[in-house]
């Protein structure tokens, strides 16, 4: 299945974003099979805005959500200063203090109570709960977030995930969330550096990497590395009774902003999955969000090549298209009757 953050809310040929809309759409004639929002729509102050009625589209469609988690940073959460003061992007340690008996526990479970709340109220028009899946403390293995491999252990990021799982999932009772564990890639991936962070089986339903690759010389081996750890994903899930999927994947955001492009970019991607005993069984990549002004500084970015005069005569444009009609690919229309599926409980 095919994944985009921010699908109907954001874009640049999109004149609206009360989810009737998409750049994927525009381009190919369908909305893409997975949704992504983020926890900056839920938790305050929401600098995302309500994207509840966008969802609630998405989910009468068919469609798969999805949302990142982009906690502020419990132990400077309101504190004024210039960006990322505050933010997830915040890289002050901060995780053993926001665990129970720390400063920040508090702010911590304020985050989570808010999240409980979201999901307690997200129901369709039938008064029915909308399944997410919830990716918490993503890219981990890297330094960039409060939980990053520089700020926390590994034991202590595991039991930040833990204790967020079930604070959610027992003390809150939330029953309409599929838990993601997303690290970045591992250049030359072994199960060992995958499992260092792992919270555990009983805390994660759902097992991701993300992955973002310059337009440069190494192109080619950072598609052979996505391949390979897109295979050990899926035969550690099969083991495991998980569902493997690539969380985020794309070219790096210099790159985009700087506006280089690869014209066949969608179908080494796909190419290379297929050939792949393995990793051809991913059930879902997401692509990041379509963004007039994606960098802050009025450049626009986009993972999903839309429909302009630049973009038919650069070849991006086509390229998506071929990854759109390839058989192994799946968009909106493809799933539409997923949550009708009879399923079998195996023991």
């Amino acid at each position: 299945m095919f994944g985009h953050q921010h699908e109907t809310t954001q874009g640049l040929t999109i004149k609206k974003t009360d989810g009737t809309e998409s750049d994927t759409f525009n381009a190919v004639g369908d909305f893409a099979a997975v949704y992504g929002w983020d926890s900056l729509s839920i938790v305050a102050p929401r600098p995302e805005g309500d994207v509840v009625p966008q969802i609630k589209k998405a989910y009468a469609r068919g469609g798969i959500i999805t949302i990142s988690a982009h906690l502020n940073n419990p132990k400077t959460d309101g504190e004024k200063g210039a960006w990322p003061t505050g933010t997830s992007w915040d890289k002050r340690p901060a995780v053993k203090e926001a665990l129970p008996g720390g400063a920040y526990n508090k702010v911590l479970n304020n985050y989570l109570d808010q999240l409980a709340d979201w999901a307690h109220n997200l129901k369709d028009d039938k008064g029915n709960l909308i399944p997410v899946v919830m990716r918490l403390f993503h890219e981990n293995t890297g330094a960039w977030f409060w939980w990053g491999n520089e700020q926390s252990t590994p034991a202590e990021y595991q039991q930040l995930y833990r204790y967020s799982v079930e604070y959610l999932r027992d003390k809150k009772g939330v029953t309409n969330f599929l838990y993601a564990y997303s690290p970045n890639e591992f250049w030359n991936p072994k199960e060992s550096d995958y499992l260092e962070r792992y919270p555990g089986d009983d805390w994660v339903d759902v097992m991701g990497f993300d992955s973002y690759g310059f337009l440069d010389s190494k192109i080619d081996s950072w598609f052979k590395t996505v391949v390979d750890n897109t295979a050990m994903i899926v035969r550690m899930a099969d083991a495991r009774g998980k569902v493997p999927v690539i969380s985020e994947i794309g070219i790096q955001a210099p790159d985009i902003g700087a506006g280089k492009i690869d014209k066949h970019w969608y179908r080494k991607l796909i190419g290379g999955l297929k050939a792949d005993k393995d990793a051809r069984r991913i059930a879902f990549l997401l692509t990041w969000r379509n963004s007039p002004n994606g960098d802050g500084n009025g450049h626009p970015h986009y993972w999903v090549p839309y429909p302009s005069d630049e973009n038919l005569k650069n070849g991006t444009l086509e390229d998506f298209r071929a990854f759109y009609k390839d058989d192994l690919t799946a968009f909106n229309r493809d799933i539409s009757n997923v949550y009708n599926i009879k399923t079998v409980l195996k023991k």
